[in-house]
């Protein structure tokens, strides 16, 4: 190998080292910001990168390289919330999706149902040959699409008091609700850490506007 060449690669291994290392530390910058501000809101943090819980949600069934990061949790308590990303497509059509995900615990066992804004369940509905499930709300029925293994459940888990929640909620119309087993995964677009706290609060207090009622007709 010529003198050149080795001073090439001598340059471009040093440009790497350095790309290298202002990564790291602008990672490290991100996590110690992060246990910041867990302390400061009466969170603990995981900030590590893992793949999603084992748990099957749709979104959790979609593309590749999916990445669970910087999840946050109330001491205690087994609610959270967190960083999600997956790619679709490869090459030049490669699509990153980032979302901030809460996962939230319920009191029933739901059978698995989706709720999210006119045109986001609804066209993988269509592809399946599925039909969208409505309730006695007109306005409900134009806002969102309502998708579920067990037709009874929906109807009634949506009942008056929790379309009013929905109706009256303007964050629940950013946001997409699925249902399976004892667990409502919310799922929304990539936010910044410091609103997570809130984010998840807000998810947590999801169960208290559904039905009574499903506790005893689903158990757990």
């Amino acid at each position: 190998m010529d003198v050149v060449s080795l001073v090439t690669l001598a340059v471009l291994a040093a440009g790497l080292g350095v790309a290298f290392l202002i990564i790291r530390r602008a990672r490290l910058r991100r996590v110690a910001a992060a246990v910041a501000m867990a302390a400061r809101y009466g969170f603990q943090v995981d900030p590590s990168t893992k793949g999603p819980p084992e748990l099957r949600f749709d979104l959790f069934e979609r593309g590749k390289s999916k990445k669970v990061s910087f999840q946050f949790w109330r001491p205690g308590k087994h609610d959270s919330v967190f960083a999600y990303e997956y790619t679709t497509g490869s090459g030049d059509t490669a699509q990153t999706h980032r979302h901030t995900c809460a996962l939230v615990s319920l009191p029933f066992a739901a059978p698995h149902t989706k709720i999210g804004p006119e045109g986001f369940w609804s066209k993988l509905g269509a592809r399946l040959g599925r039909r969208d499930i409505e309730v006695e709300s007109p306005r409900f029925n134009d806002l969102y699409r309502v998708d579920s293994d067990d037709e009874r459940f929906a109807i009634t888990m949506l009942d008056g008091r929790a379309i009013d929640w929905f109706l009256r909620g303007n964050a629940a119309h950013a946001v997409r609700f699925e249902f399976w087993g004892p667990w409502m995964l919310c799922i929304t677009d990539r936010m910044d850490h410091e609103f997570f706290f809130g984010f998840h609060d807000w998810a947590v207090g999801i169960p208290g506007h559904l039905p009574e009622v499903l506790t005893s007709l689903y158990p757990i």
